[in-house]
């Protein structure tokens, strides 16, 4: 991992546990930076701002989550509904644990937090799309090319549309991965 990558690594670690302690109105980036062993002007240099941080980690944070379903989609190249299923209960469970998501999902959240996930949520959304079609066409070569960037584009939306406005009932995430799963995928 190049020195870049560590950095980031660090800064975004040392976010998220701030983000555990205390609400993103009073994390600060001197804080943030103490914490992960930069300088504040680094954290300037590379972010710009709180709220570039908080886009920058979100990104980070998607990227992950896109990770874990291209991994069950992987892992279940033969079976694309458990693949979606697993991948979209791993989904709703870590973005559950991650301090900023459940900022944003309690209503805890600075305008800035969620910004990025309603209004300024167009380049995140092409973004998570764009590494859900890549995994659906590696884990499933035969699947008609034509569906899978709307399928990915709808997951996108959806998988969003879980950090931003939380059900308003008390399904587990199994529950919700299942259905989501069998509507979006055939047998």
């Amino acid at each position: 991992m190049s020195a870049v990558a560590e950095r980031r690594t660090a800064v975004f670690a040392a976010l998220r546990a701030l983000l555990l302690e205390q609400p993103w109105g009073e994390v600060t980036l001197e804080a943030v930076a103490r914490d992960a062993g930069v300088s504040r002007q680094t954290l300037y240099n590379a972010f710009g701002s709180r709220y570039g941080l908080a886009q920058a980690y979100t990104v980070h944070l998607a990227d992950a989550l896109c990770a874990l379903i291209a991994e069950t989609l992987t892992a279940h190249p033969d079976d694309p509904r458990t693949g979606l299923e697993e991948g979209l209960r791993l989904f709703l469970e870590t973005a559950a644990e991650d301090p900023l998501i459940d900022r944003v999902r309690a209503g805890d959240a600075h305008h800035d937090l969620v910004r990025i996930v309603t209004t300024d949520a167009g380049p995140l959304l092409v973004r998570v799309a764009g590494q859900l079609e890549a995994a659906a066409r590696t884990a499933w070569p035969q699947a008609d090319p034509a569906l899978l960037p709307p399928l990915a584009r709808t997951l996108a939306r959806l998988a969003l549309s879980y950090v931003s406005v939380p059900p308003e009932y008390d399904d587990s995430p199994a529950v919700i991965a299942s259905g989501l799963s069998m509507l979006l995928t055939p047998r």
